[in-house]
């Protein structure tokens, strides 16, 4: 007679930059001397590389910060923003003309990351901060005033003020040096990102044969550090003897992973735990024995952003199979798993931040 069994074996195993740039960089258009009533408005040309966040995220993080939609086209003040890959990373300019077209003031922003996203939230969080200063003040700056006050000044700024007189800031306000703004700015530090998302991995050792899995997970990011959680199944493989005797194995694993990053790298700490089913086919006496599964081991991750929350990260893992089987048929020995394993997979993600 016919039978399938497994036994158990044992075995072993946003930056400171974007802070910085947004609070000491102060770009501005000439001062015209402008009686118009209400907020500042401007009209915005922007280019940047296509792996960079487009003109509409750039537009909703500085509407974001202003609390009203401060670009129209066809008025007077305009601003231009570009963004241009330099090796590995990335420099911004912002640039302020005015109705004629004539230069009034610019500002370059050189990235110390390779993720362009950094470099456009600061970019933007500057262009919102000037144009929030210019619609408090109704008039050009003292070109005098301490720098610090300058800084403390705008970052105090209400979200939408409606001012009976709005100017573009002064020449004056060109000139402060960017870290005596910082001195005047409060300390904050970098809120956590939330991110989930869904992806494919393909297991080498993990079963009887190469198998397929499927992911979700859900990850908590700090700028170096993050925190992953995330479920795997793997799609049912079947190995069959010559005489068509064999048997099919299934996967269900809960992962936890402690990652470190360096844009656009990440390196993990893995630790996965879930059950392996066993069910025989085609013999005289099937069983459908279940049993543990524990892995652990490490993941390499490369990461590219589409856009200012979607992301796709390709990983490959390499797993030591804490707990190994072996699966026999009618007493013979057909599969014993090994003693390391692997993975490579692709991942789609959106960020919450």
């Amino acid at each position: 007679m016919r039978s399938c069994r497994i036994e158990a074996m044992s075995a072993a195993r946003t930056s400171g930059f974007a802070c910085a740039a947004a609070l000491c960089i102060p770009l501005a258009a000439q001062a015209a001397g402008r009686d118009e009533a209400g907020p500042l408005v401007v009209a915005l040309e922007y280019g940047a590389v296509s792996e960079c966040p487009d003109a509409t995220d750039f537009k909703a993080i500085v509407v974001g910060r202003l609390g009203y939609d401060a670009f129209r086209e066809g008025v007077p003040d305009r601003v231009f923003v570009q963004i241009e890959a330099q090796g590995p990373a990335y420099e911004g300019r912002i640039e302020w003309r005015d109705a004629e077209g004539k230069w009034a003031g610019d500002r370059s922003f050189p990235s110390r990351s390779a993720d362009c996203r950094d470099l456009v939230r600061a970019m933007a969080f500057t262009l919102a901060l000037q144009i929030q200063l210019s619609a408090r003040t109704g008039a050009p700056p003292d070109s005098g005033a301490p720098a610090a006050e300058s800084a403390h000044a705008a970052e105090a700024v209400a979200p939408a003020p409606a001012s009976p007189a709005v100017n573009p800031p002064s020449k004056g306000q060109l000139d402060v040096p960017a870290q005596a703004q910082v001195q005047g700015a409060p300390n904050r530090q970098p809120r956590p990102v939330l991110a989930i998302g869904a992806g494919t991995l393909l297991g080498f050792g993990v079963s009887s044969s190469l198998v397929p899995f499927g992911r979700l997970f859900g990850s908590i990011a700090w700028p170096r550090l993050s925190l992953e959680v995330g479920t795997e199944v793997g799609w049912p493989s079947t190995v069959r003897r010559a005489d068509g005797a064999g048997f099919s194995q299934q996967e269900l694993l809960l992962g936890l992973a402690g990652c470190g990053s360096l844009a656009p790298w990440s390196a993990c700490v893995l630790a996965k735990g879930g059950i392996l089913r066993i069910q025989g086919k085609d013999i005289d006496a099937p069983a459908s024995p279940t049993g543990p599964l524990v892995q652990t081991g490490l993941r390499l991750a490369v990461l590219q952003p589409l856009g200012l929350r979607l992301y796709v990260s390709a990983q490959a893992e390499a797993l030591i199979l804490v707990t190994r089987w072996r699966v026999t048929l009618d007493d013979d020995l057909v599969w014993t798993s090994p003693h390391f394993a692997g993975t490579v997979g692709l991942d789609l993600g959106v960020r919450f931040p």
